[in-house]
């Protein structure tokens, strides 16, 4: 069980548990201003530790001139006296000694009988007997002393939507040249709301392994700034480790920061969807403004131009990348950050949740000299990131790998990784003759978008180099009619592609509030082999933010071109001609893995119509 210490004005006691807390501050002797500490070294406000405090209201109901000194190891269970406050005599002492000076016939001097508490008047009064009621008189209507009532949680309401309580003063702390500059001189009497928010949102989600004050940004020109020396000071390096932190815990992919008239709403795409996170008044975004301009080293006034930028983040065992833009709206600058952290990406097939028939085709096909891959799929489908994940697979030791991406995302050690440069003359029709001549074994490029790209790619796996690529068409049919309509020789495509995969990604259900319920007659039928007994439906609670869902799960369609659809390539089929080729064969569409993880309870009906379309 977790033991902490606590402390106020420089007395301090521990370690006690979360129980014994519990009780002190039912009695009045732990409030919401003590501060806490887990190790008796590193001490926070007790208001970041909401489970040492009891469900039974706000009000702590601590007097502040009660103090506490620090008790022996074996005094630790005893409760907390005032050595200040006399002890006060029992009544039934009180009254046995009274009996004894009035049976000896002694009196009281008039000091003695001044210093008399008052309540032993009401001892020495005679008890009256108890008058039996009447039958014909009517008996007094009772009334009830009315009872607080306590709020009622919702069911499945949002994490990000409940306000945390009230929180005490903070000491002001010594800051540096970015807290004079964008974090104000004087220390808030109060916390603001949207930083008791944010406090509370954190303190709800998992634990990271590490404390805020661990968090170091790092700028484009290699500048640091540290979120523990402006800890508790609410300025601009504050609130964005707080929010940092914050999307860390939620496995954030972007963060968006959107102007309205008087504030500024601040979202975060979770698992794909969107999810408001609090809003931050106007003059306290200006400084979070300021500290991301100056780690991008970009314009500080320049509010009415697009700027572009990126910075990273270190903490420990934990590095992650950020791609900044600004962009003037109606009521001010929207700011974008994309959020490129590699610790939540999964690294292999497996993780992805690639079926192991796929994961042994793909495996096969990368051990090749020469072949090709393709992915297709929308934007934010993951293509990417299974890409890498299939370039994880390769020896980088025994074969040069190089990728051409615009920009790069995940960088890779063992491989040499180039940026596109489209205005300076160094786009994907030229850079590709380019990295031809650095004899490479394993090529990877970023995106095919026209014809002599597609040329070039193709050209490349015939002369013995494996080629992995992507291309934005809906499905692997529409891929392999695509590549076909920018005029490649059918003859080039057919000896040339392995492989085409197609991706969605699809919200899985919370495990901790999910609910179990019979299908329908029409949900029977679309499901067909893959119904099992019960369907699952999104509740919401805390541990997914209200939103029912908790993390995403890939969906894949592989099409084995060679042995699928070779034969008909020839002819330069449409796209019906060529599901009509597939029928017969072993070819499972992305719609009938997404029915099997309905039926195995991992997601639901709305969330595969929405990744792939409604039937």
């Amino acid at each position: 069980m977790a033991r902490y210490y606590i402390r106020n004005r420089g007395k301090r006691m521990g370690p006690l548990d979360v129980e014994k807390l519990h009780a002190m501050a039912r009695r009045g002797r732990f409030g919401r201003h003590f501060e806490v500490s887990r190790d008796g070294k590193r001490w926070a406000q007790a208001d970041e530790f909401p489970e040492l405090f009891p469900d039974a209201g706000d009000d702590d109901g601590f007097d502040d001139e009660d103090d506490f000194d620090e008790p022996a190891a074996d005094d630790l269970d005893a409760p907390i006296v005032d050595e200040d406050t006399p002890r006060r005599r029992s009544k039934k002492k009180s009254a046995g000694r009274r009996r004894t000076r009035s049976s000896t016939g002694g009196s009281r001097s008039p000091r003695r009988r001044s210093e008399e508490p008052a309540d032993d008047a009401e001892t020495e009064r005679p008890r009256r007997k108890k008058r039996r009621p009447d039958p014909d008189e009517e008996a007094p209507e009772r009334i009830e002393p009315e009872r607080p009532r306590k709020k009622k949680k919702k069911k499945g309401a949002s994490v990000f939507a409940e306000a945390s309580r009230s929180a005490p003063r903070k000491k002001p702390k010594k800051k540096g040249l970015l807290g004079r500059l964008f974090g104000g001189g004087s220390e808030p009497t109060e916390v603001q709301p949207h930083l008791r928010k944010l406090t509370h949102i954190h303190n709800t989600l998992r634990d990271l392994g590490f404390s805020m004050d661990r968090l170091v940004f790092v700028g484009s020109g290699g500048e640091k700034i540290s979120v523990g020396e402006h800890l508790g000071s609410g300025d601009g390096p504050h609130m964005l480790g707080l929010i940092t932190l914050v999307g860390f815990q939620s496995r954030t992919t972007d963060m968006h920061f959107e102007p309205a008239d008087e504030h500024v709403d601040v979202r975060m795409r979770i698992d794909g969807t969107l999810v408001p996170l609090c809003k931050i008044p106007k003059d306290s975004v200006k400084r979070l403004y300021g500290v991301v301009k100056v780690l991008c080293e970009t314009k500080m006034g320049a509010s009415q131009e697009v700027l572009e930028g990126n910075y990273s983040s270190i903490a420990p065992n934990r590095r992650s990348d950020y791609r900044v833009s600004f962009t003037p709206s109606v009521h001010g600058q929207k700011l974008a950050i994309r959020v490129l952290d590699a610790d939540n990406a999964p690294q292999t097939l497996r993780q992805l949740g690639a079926p192991p028939k796929f994961v042994k085709v793909i495996g096969n096909v990368m051990e090749q000299n020469a072949g090709m891959v393709l992915m297709c799929g929308p934007t934010g489908s993951g293509k990417t990131t299974t890409l890498y994940s299939m370039l994880r697979s390769v020896d980088f030791r025994s074969r040069n790998v190089m990728t051409l991406e615009d920009p790069v995302e995940y960088q890779i050690d063992g491989i040499t990784q180039i940026n596109i440069d489209s205005e300076h003359g160094k786009g994907f029709g030229e850079m590709l003759p380019a990295l031809l001549r650095q004899d490479p074994d394993v090529l990877l490029i970023g995106e095919i978008r026209d014809a002599i790209s597609a040329k070039i790619a193709m050209q490349a796996t015939m002369t013995g180099h494996l080629v992995l690529s992507t291309v934005h068409a809906p499905d692997t049919l529409a891929t392999l009619h695509r590549l076909l309509d920018l005029n490649a020789d059918p003859n080039m495509v057919a000896s040339a592609l392995d492989l085409i995969m197609s991706q969605r990604l699809l919200r899985t259900l919370c495990e901790e509030c999910k609910h179990r319920r019979r299908p329908d007659k029409e949900e029977k039928r679309r499901l067909g082999k893959h119904f099992k007994d019960a369907v699952y439906d999104p509740v919401g609670c805390k541990q997914c933010l209200g939103t029912g869902y908790s993390g995403r799960r890939a969906i894949f369609e592989l099409l084995d071109v060679k042995r699928q659809v070779g034969d008909v390539i020839h002819d330069s089929p449409n796209v019906v001609q060529l599901r009509k080729q597939v029928k017969d064969t072993d070819f499972t569409t992305l719609r009938m893995n997404g029915h099997s993880l309905i039926g195995k309870g991992v997601t639901t009906f709305d969330e595969v119509d929405r990744g792939i379309g409604v039937e």
